[in-house]
């Protein structure tokens, strides 16, 4: 696609978000009146009554983009499907999972073993997460596609992509680099790599990473009323720290010195040859998060949350600074 996905994205936000051409802001209830935030954030969100709002969000996987059945099991991208809807929900801050909707293409040919196996999985995932299926729907298509819309709710406070102010932490909750690591392993193993014959022992770790993210939702609540700004982390950190300063308007300054590395993902760079700091910047599918707060509340947030960690500081400006700055981060439709 000529104009790219960030190209499309800015005609998708100047036609439907709030205050944009296409769907204007009002002061009374009706039509769009209850939309507080429309597109361009982890979650749409929708007034119901004083001080309760509905968050939707929707994400998919796709054959040929996101997975190739020769490699991936159907249960455990049912379950990856649902955590990285859960983790959009999770980036709006303080919010409940109330249920979700599922629709599914599957291909004329599609095994039966192959569906089925895909219904226990997402039967045992939102068990896991306690979100049940609300429905959905069902369609042949090519190839596999598998869509869903994660419903929530959440009170009047939620947390944006906007909001970081000059001096906030960068900061960061859950893996960085471990998934596209287990991507890279499932694309060399091939079909071998679904039987885990093909990639090592050493390294299943980083596959699970890949196929079985966890949402952090319990680490979002938690930090929900110290942070000015939150993301999601899913086409890696360096493009995340771009979209946050793009929509907060200030220059993050990014450092990755202080991020966590497993012993697996130590030992796929050194095989690899990569540098891991740059690894970590660029890959994606980690679906941790990424936020801000004031410097005066980091060591609130370090006791409430142990497992945070300094990604770099918001200074005045726009733009990020980084060793990877030049580096294109991920893009759809390159």
């Amino acid at each position: 696609m000529e104009m790219g996905e960030n190209g499309l994205l800015k005609k998708i936000y100047g036609s439907f978000t709030a205050g944009g051409k296409g769907l204007k802001k009002r002061k009374t209830d009706g039509a769009f009146g209850s939309v507080i935030l429309g597109p361009g954030d982890d979650a749409a969100v929708l007034r119901i009554r004083a001080g309760t709002r509905l968050l939707l969000s929707k994400d998919d996987l796709v054959e040929g983009t996101h997975f190739e059945r020769s490699w991936a099991d159907p249960r455990r991208l049912a379950a990856r499907l649902l955590a990285v809807n859960l983790s959009d929900l999770a980036a709006m801050g303080d919010v409940k999972p109330l249920g979700c909707l599922v629709s599914v293409g599957f291909p004329a040919d599609l095994p039966a073993d192959w569906a089925l196996g895909f219904l226990r999985g997402l039967k045992k995932a939102s068990s896991r997460w306690s979100v049940p299926v609300l429905g959905g729907n069902l369609a042949r298509s090519e190839r596999v596609y598998l869509s869903m819309t994660i419903v929530g709710s959440g009170e009047s406070r939620l947390i944006r992509r906007a909001g970081a102010r000059p001096g906030d932490i960068l900061a960061g909750v859950g893996p960085l680099g471990e998934a596209s690591a287990g991507l890279d392993l499932l694309r060399r193993g091939g079909a071998k790599a679904r039987r885990r014959g093909g990639v090592p022992r050493w390294a299943l770790p980083l596959v699970r990473s890949f196929m079985e993210p966890v949402p952090q939702l319990e680490a979002a609540r938690r930090l929900a009323p110290l942070l000015t700004s939150m993301m999601d982390n899913s086409d890696g950190v360096l493009r995340t720290a771009e979209t946050l300063a793009q929509r907060s308007g200030v220059r993050l300054r990014l450092s990755l010195s202080e991020t966590p590395a497993s012993q697996a993902l130590l030992r796929f760079s050194w095989e690899r040859g990569i540098e891991l700091r740059r690894h970590q910047a660029l890959g994606g599918e980690d679906y941790g998060l990424v936020f801000t707060l004031p410097a005066r509340r980091w060591e609130e947030a370090r006791r409430r949350v142990p497992a945070v960690y300094r990604l770099g500081e918001a200074r005045r400006g726009r733009g990020v600074e980084s060793p990877w700055a030049a580096t294109k981060a991920f893009e759809h439709f390159r």
